[in-house]
This record gives C-alpha cells, structure tokens and sequence, in this order.
C-alpha cells in the first residue's frame, strides 16, 4: 500500500473526524477542524493512499539519501514493491485517509496537538511518518524544536517519540479530561544542530529501507 503525506484540505475532515473520534476517548473535545485549517499558526497532515499518483507531480517533496548512503542499484531495489511495504494490498478496500497529525506553530516550537492512526492500520509505520512529517514542517517554518504531550501509560508512543529525540522535560497533572491521567511533556533537542540534523537524516534513511519511498507534501 502506498501511504503519502499532504496538507490537509477541507473535503478530508469527515475522515479525519472519523478517525479523530476512534483514536480518543468519549470525553475528548473534538477539534474545529474546519476555524484550524484558516489559521496561520496551525498545519495539519493526512496520511493517504496516492493511487494513481504521478511521480513528478508539483509540489512533492520526494526524500533523497545522502551522498554516499547507498548505490543507485541498492537504492533502486529499495524502491520497488513500495505497495506492499506496509503489508497490504492495493486491491483492499481501505479508506482514503489512514492518519492525520495537528501542529501548533507556537513562537520557536511546533507543538503536536494530536496524532492518531486508523486502527486497523496501527503498527505499520504511518505514525512514524507522521512525526517524520511534522520534523519537516518544524525545519521548513525555521523553528527550534517539536513538542507534545503523551499519556503516562502510552509506553508505545513514548519509544518512538523518543527514537526521535523527544525528551521527558516535565509533567501536566490530570491533563486528561477522561481519567485525570497525567501527561509526559517531550520535547527534542533543537533540531538546527549538525547532531539532530544528522540523527534526523539517518532515520528517515532507515524509514525507507524498510517501507519504500517518502512522499511528504508540506
């Protein structure tokens, strides 16, 4: 399956309800999606299945290794069964969306608001190339550094947020509506520096060794 990222348009936020109000609790305030999508200081990005995609189509920004990072017939082979790297199908009906992300872009920080995945296709790296995207966006708005909050509990997305270089700086007591659970604050490295720029190239070059290619429309 093809999974692509894109600024979010206004005919996507049926879907991005729907998958908004799967991946939170009853007690979650839902977003106003349609007011965020006018706002300078907010960005949103769906993941989705590009069927029919060109690859020269404007505006895509179709990540490269660095220099030396690998040869063209290494680099070649990584890039064929892109379809298949997430382990479904092309000819399995799926939603059009699979994901989206919500930035904050608040003084010299991206602030993630919320990140969710359609669960059915939990585990298959869209959340990483979600954050990859908001990275994208931190470094094309010249911001310092990502931020965010993740439940105490949610184990699993605090090991990829800390792939990531996102660091516990502090905790919001019952910052959930829901169950009063507190909330782990993280926050990376800034991310100008040679060692995150470098850290941040060398994952992306992993992503796609193991999925394909990245299609990131910010």
């Amino acid at each position: 399956m093809d999974i692509a990222l894109r600024r979010m348009r206004a005919d996507d936020i049926p879907q991005v309800i729907e998958i908004e109000k799967e991946a939170f609790s009853p007690g979650w305030v839902g977003t106003p999606f349609r007011r965020e999508l006018n706002s300078r200081y907010t960005r949103f990005l769906v993941a989705y299945h590009p069927d029919g995609i060109e690859r020269d189509e404007p505006g895509a920004d179709e990540y490269q290794p660095r220099s030396g990072a690998a040869d063209e017939s290494l680099w070649g082979r990584m890039l064929t069964g892109v379809r298949s790297a997430f382990g479904i199908s092309r000819h399995d009906e799926v939603d059009d969306l699979a994901g989206y992300v919500g930035i904050w872009l608040q003084g010299d920080q991206a602030h993630i608001t919320e990140i969710a995945v359609r669960e059915e296709l939990r585990g298959r790296g869209i959340g990483e190339l979600l954050i990859i995207g908001t990275l994208r966006v931190a470094y094309e708005q010249a911001l310092a550094e990502v931020t965010l909050e993740a439940r105490v509990s949610n184990f699993v997305a605090q090991r990829l947020y800390d792939k990531y270089g996102f660091n516990e700086v502090g905790i919001r007591k019952n910052y959930y509506a829901d169950n009063r659970e507190d909330a782990v604050i993280m926050t990376t490295d800034p991310i100008h520096t040679a060692a995150y720029r470098e850290k941040f190239a060398t994952l992306q070059e992993n992503f796609l060794a193991r999925y394909g290619e990245l299609r990131i429309q910010i």
